[in-house]
């Protein structure tokens, strides 16, 4: 049993806060090219990432690649909202189970607009340095084609 004591208790909340941070940092690396760098550093070297129906990569480097070359031939563009995560720590607060939803607008690479929806479910690991990922996968409910295209940002909100 989890002792309740103070110091504990601010144990619990800082493992939140890097949990929740971790998940932050995963919609900044979708939605910085995305980039291969910063993917690198949010999983753990053995990790797994299964997209849907999609794919599974396996390792820390063929997921920041692959996430980051997918620019080429899937999405080139994209806004992740990773929003409402739940998230269970085990009683050493080492490791924990999260599960978050997915809001993204995004643009392919063949230039056509989709709306994304769905969840993503994972473990995440304490490290010396921050949480990782060791497991992650997205269950996508949606993705549908926005024939409309997205337009660009008015000159002045009167325009829009």
């Amino acid at each position: 049993m989890l002792e309740n004591s103070l110091e504990t208790r601010v144990r619990r909340l800082e493992a939140l806060q890097a949990v929740n941070e971790l998940i932050v940092d995963l919609g900044k690396a979708f939605d910085s090219g995305p980039s291969a760098e910063a993917l690198r550093g949010l999983f753990v070297q053995d990790a797994v990432f299964k997209i849907d129906r999609y794919g599974t990569l396996e390792g820390c480097d063929a997921i920041a690649e692959g996430v980051a070359g997918n620019a080429e031939t899937g999405f080139r563009w994209t806004i992740h909202y990773l929003v409402s995560p739940m998230i269970e720590l085990d009683p050493n607060l080492t490791v924990a189970k999260v599960e978050f939803c997915l809001w993204e607008i995004a643009t392919a690479a063949s230039g056509k607009a989709y709306w994304i929806g769905g969840r993503y479910e994972g473990v995440a690991i304490a490290g010396p340095d921050r949480w990782r990922f060791a497991d992650l996968e997205l269950k996508a409910d949606i993705i549908s084609h926005y024939p409309q295209g997205w337009k660009p940002k008015p000159e002045n909100l009167a325009d829009a």
